[in-house]
């Protein structure tokens, strides 16, 4: 074997290595690492040369240096997963022998797959399943024991099993809602929901959700009103679908604002100049700080004892804990941004961007 054909050998062996997806180092059997993949140098944050450190310069974890040192030692193949600044990570050694000229040389391919997104991605799916099972149980529960009622007063007392039957009726539509908000977050998140973008006045939005929800608000005994700034601006916005987020959170403000209390819709230029914000002021109850970062994800709920009694599930979301997943996933989808502001006991602030246009569409 002449010199040129073991460089390109050396040359197509480095490139072996990038094709690896994750960051991939050989070492000896003394931990000196031999060769590495690019990602490798990324994972250590280090631009120079690895060729000749040893493997413990990078890692410092003592239980990931004390798994390598025994797959080195027993010479098997192992995996196992580790958690390290917060990122879990799945470590594979395995060993590669190479003989040349009747000397063996023993090496150790060290793989590191970063997990946290898969293992969050899994506890999702998990939670996904818990949520959905608890919200259809329950609903489904009360639906068949109201029938078993229903049943023993439907010859005796029919006034005693109509009520059975709206309260049947009232179970029925809310998991009708809740299959329905299911169905549409799934559009929503997929990017299959069709959007009809186009030029609209800010102050027509706020408006037009004003009325809408301004009879609710005064059986409820909230004071309802507006803050409309530089109105005439041109938002891209599907109106009806923001039309959707608005109501969403004036729902929300009313059900934890206690009666007397002051709920405010209203826009106003975003600081960048480039979006307007629109912005949903309560006087209510407030978030707990431990409840804030999370609050936008779907199925997770406040308190439901904090919201008033008697506001049921006719008025939106029936506390699907879906309402803020869609409105954020609505959002995103118009290229603008949501959150959430909230000190207890005093209210909250839900403001949302969307970007400003012109009347030809041009941003």
């Amino acid at each position: 074997m002449d010199d040129h054909t073991a460089i390109d050998y050396h040359i197509f062996f480095q490139k072996l290595l990038e094709v690896a997806p994750w960051p991939l180092i050989i070492v000896d059997s003394s931990l000196v690492i031999r060769f590495y993949n690019e990602r490798a140098l990324i994972l250590f944050e280090t631009s120079a040369s690895l060729a000749g450190l040893r493997v413990d310069q990078f890692i410092t974890d003592p239980a990931i240096l004390q798994f390598i040192r025994q797959s080195v030692e027993t010479r098997s193949s192992r995996s196992e997963e580790h958690t390290m600044g917060g990122v879990e990570w799945n470590i594979t050694v395995t060993p590669v022998a190479h003989r040349r000229k009747e000397q063996e040389f023993r090496f150790y391919a060290i793989l590191i797959e970063d997990h946290t997104e898969l293992r969050r991605l899994e506890r999702a799916r998990r939670d996904f399943i818990a949520n959905i099972s608890h919200e259809l149980r329950t609903p489904l529960a009360s639906v068949r024991l109201l029938a078993e009622t229903l049943e023993e007063a439907i010859d005796t007392d029919h006034e005693k099993a109509q009520a059975f039957v709206e309260k049947i009726e009232n179970e029925v539509q809310h998991l009708t809602a809740l299959v329905s908000e299911l169905l549409d977050l799934s559009r929503i998140e997929s990017g299959q929901t069709p959007m009809s973008i186009e030029p609209v006045e800010a102050e027509l939005l706020v408006r037009e959700v004003m009325a809408r929800v301004l009879p609710l608000a005064q059986r409820h005994r909230v004071q309802l009103r507006t803050e409309i700034e530089q109105g005439k601006t041109l938002v891209a916005a599907d109106s009806k679908q923001i039309t959707r987020v608005l109501v969403n959170l004036l729902h929300n403000a009313i059900k934890f604002t206690p009666s007397g209390g002051t709920v405010v819709i209203g826009t106003r230029p975003h600081s960048a100049g480039t979006a307007q914000s629109f912005f949903v002021r309560d006087t209510g109850v407030g978030i707990p700080p431990e409840d804030l970062p999370r609050i936008f994800e779907r199925f997770y709920k406040v308190n439901r004892a904090r919201s008033k009694a008697g506001f049921g599930a006719s008025w939106g979301s029936g506390g699907s804990g879906l309402g803020l997943a869609i409105a954020r996933h609505l959002v995103e989808a118009h290229g603008g941004r949501i959150k959430a502001e909230s000190a207890l006991g005093q209210g909250s602030t839900f403001t949302f961007t969307l970007p400003v246009t012109r009347r030809d569409g041009a941003r």
